[in-house]
């Protein structure tokens, strides 16, 4: 298997994949995605546990600013109303 601790993708062949011990090692030690290909071509991406963690809050942070977008939309649209209003709804709508 290539060496690892590189920033660019290493692309392992799927018939690497037998010696699961040390496509692990691969998988632990690389800084970037592992790109494990059949006759040449693209099969699937593995990515270390930090790297997917770092890809998966950046995901959420991307739906939050969306989220932030369109709440921002509606205020601009008079669609928005205040904390106090929101509150007395809920509380009506709960019975509380």
């Amino acid at each position: 298997m290539p060496a690892a601790k590189t920033t660019k993708p290493i692309a392992v062949p799927v018939r690497d994949l037998k010696d699961t011990a040390q496509f692990c090692r691969t998988v632990r030690e690389s800084d970037g995605p592992i790109v494990v290909t059949r006759n040449g071509y693209d099969e699937f991406f593995v990515l270390p546990p930090d790297l997917f963690h770092e890809f998966v809050m950046m995901r959420r942070r991307q739906e939050l600013y969306n989220e932030v977008d369109v709440a921002e939309a509606r205020l601009a649209s008079g669609q928005g109303v205040s904390a106090r209003d929101a509150l007395a709804q809920i509380r009506r709508h709960r019975g509380v």
